[in-house]
């Protein structure tokens, strides 16, 4: 699936800095958030999930099974769909905003390829916070969930005010962080963290770890040169942190591994 994405990605990327997206390639924005999720959810397949004493005697899987992915998967799409609509129409929890239909077909006024948005960015923050957790635990998901969080903060900060820009949905505010509700990233905060519950603590290989920090940069980089683009210094500057705060997250989880070895 990762070639599929990088290549979707690099020629997305392209076009997007210099012509822009031709009217007839419109489906391709759509397509993209469809690979971004499925190439995240595929190296969240290839993790091994952390067991407590008890379950690991009673238990020997080496990964996480696809139904138990697919339910996930399920109701990420389902929770993420379900409060978009509710955004749209009532204004909460994001704030007042509306979809164009450049991402998708609108199903009740939201695309239908934002849950596949919600798989994305819930499951690319759950590969980079997965690297300080132990056993399974209720516990433990929910200091996962507060570091998926953050994680996903700093890629909205970076995505939100470019997709506004370049007409993908629009804010019905000039206040904010670049007309974006700061509503929205709090709101961002605890729906991505509480989705990210529905996937157990998992423990990644090095080679699995590596992609899902190259992933989540590359998210940043194209969407941060995009926002120089448009100007909006603060969110290549969210972008730039984004970037280091990974790899130097990489690098630290990598030291700690070896140290314990």
């Amino acid at each position: 699936m990762g070639w599929i994405f990088w290549i979707w990605y690099g020629i997305g990327a392209v076009l997007l800095l210099t012509i822009g997206v031709p009217q007839v390639l419109d489906f391709s924005n759509g397509l993209f958030l469809v690979f971004y999720a499925l190439y995240a959810m595929s190296l969240v397949r290839r993790s091994q999930p952390q067991y407590s004493m008890s379950d690991w005697s009673v238990s020997n899987r080496d990964s996480i099974t696809l139904p138990r992915l697919l339910t996930a998967a399920a109701l990420m799409w389902l929770g993420g769909m379900a409060l978009e609509w509710i955004g749209v129409h009532t204004g909460w929890p994001f704030g007042e905003y509306e979809y164009s239909s450049i991402l998708g077909s609108l199903v009740f006024g939201v695309p239908w390829t934002l849950g596949f948005a919600w798989i994305a960015v819930v499951s690319s923050g759950i590969l980079l916070a997965s690297g300080s957790q132990r056993a399974d635990s209720m516990r433990a998901r929910l200091l996962r969930a507060l570091q998926v969080g953050v994680w996903i903060i700093i890629l909205d900060l970076v995505l939100d005010p470019v997709a506004d820009a370049r007409g993908f949905w629009s804010w019905g505010s000039d206040s904010g962080f670049y007309g974006v509700p700061w509503s929205n990233f709090i709101a961002w905060f605890i729906v991505g963290g509480m989705l990210s519950l529905t996937i157990p603590i998992i423990r990644l290989s090095p080679s699995v770890a590596r992609q899902a920090v190259f992933l989540y940069q590359g998210i940043l980089l194209m969407f941060g040169l995009l926002a120089w683009q448009q100007g909006l210094i603060g969110s290549v500057i969210a972008g730039v942190i984004g970037i280091v705060l990974a790899e130097g997250s990489y690098r630290y989880d990598r030291r700690q591994q070896v140290s314990r070895i």
